[in-house]
């Protein structure tokens, strides 16, 4: 089948895109205008630019293609509501009216935990309400599964949306697993509570398997799927991996929560003032994920699927930690 992969320079798409052709698909990679598209040229079967916030673009870009799957999305946890809702709302729209108007099968929409009000969540699932509250990022996520799933209980195309482990990485990400890295090599970041509440990763290796199951297996249409690592582990326990496996020093100072929040909401109040085109160095929102349960089980994709996550935690690490010394010493030699 031909399928098209939004944002498919990013992180996620530059492992998806070769994982769909050796699984015998054709890929077309689309790419925001602006943004590097060689990471995907050799990987994909064309490439095309095309910004979501162009309705009019959007009806070429999906011409001929079977599934669609939507990764792209502004992704940040600090911002008013207006920074999301263009691309992850309005851009989204677009793109699946299009989708249904060029008569695709199937959408495959990449949503988020997010969802979730961060209340503490020890065994969550697919069933568990999607009731954030205040997260920009979050609320225009819920607000995209709602489209999709209106969609196709109209029956106007099949929608499958993913939920991703809070914790996706693997090699080419900066933005998790970098960041923490080069933390962890300062020896400043601390654990929030000790670092006991527990999580769930996505290796992506494993992540993009799910996502191909949810693009082709019948079963998945209109369905809501948790793709993680299907691992218990606790925010202490993932930053000592990390260190160990990148050479930097495994946390050993814990914060409280609450103070930790209420340092968080000041810095955002001033960043709000005096920065809002930056991100603040603390937010309400990695407080409350670094002090409250957040982990989601895979028993629906495991049993609907045969979803199958090959690639243990330990292994994600060393392949990960490996990439990122590589990167670093590159980058260093520059």
């Amino acid at each position: 089948m031909k399928v098209l992969v939004t944002g498919a320079n990013g992180f996620m798409g530059q492992h998806l895109v070769p994982h769909l052709r050796a699984a015998g698909h054709q890929v077309r990679a689309m790419v925001q205008p602006g943004t590097d598209a060689r990471p995907v040229e050799k990987l994909a079967d064309e490439v095309v630019l095309a910004d979501l916030r162009d309705a009019a673009r959007l009806p070429e870009v999906v011409t001929g293609v079977d599934v669609v799957v939507h990764l792209a999305a502004v992704v940040s946890d600090f911002g008013p509501i207006r920074k999301y809702f263009a691309v992850n709302v309005r851009g989204l729209r677009g793109l699946l009216d299009a989708s249904i108007a060029a008569g695709a099968r199937r959408f495959v929409f990449m949503s988020s935990l997010a969802v979730h009000a961060y209340t503490g969540h020890p065994d969550g699932d697919e069933k568990t309400p999607a009731d954030v509250r205040w997260l920009a990022y979050g609320i225009t996520k819920r607000r995209g599964e709602q489209m999709v799933a209106e969609a196709d209980a109209a029956g106007r195309i099949e929608s499958v949306v993913i939920r991703p482990g809070l914790f996706p990485f693997g090699p080419g990400d900066r933005q998790n697993f970098g960041r923490l890295a080069r933390s962890l090599q300062s020896g400043l970041l601390p654990l929030v509570d000790e670092g006991k509440a527990q999580i769930c990763t996505a290796y992506v290796e494993n992540l993009v398997q799910g996502v191909r199951l949810c693009a082709e297996h019948p079963r998945a249409a209109g369905r809501t799927y948790v793709l993680a690592d299907g691992v218990r582990t606790t925010w202490k326990d993932l930053l000592t991996r990390i260190a160990e496996a990148t050479g930097g020093r495994p946390p050993r100072r814990s914060l409280p929560s609450g103070a930790a929040l209420a340092v968080a909401t000041a810095w955002e109040t001033l960043a709000t003032i005096f920065r809002p085109d930056r991100d603040p160095m603390l937010t309400r929102y990695r407080v409350e994920v670094a002090a409250r349960d957040l982990y989601f089980g895979i028993d629906r994709a495991r049993a609907e699927l045969g979803y199958d996550p090959k690639i243990s935690l330990d292994e994600g690490i060393r392949r990960t930690a490996e990439w990122w010394l590589d990167a670093r010493t590159v980058s260093r030699a520059a």
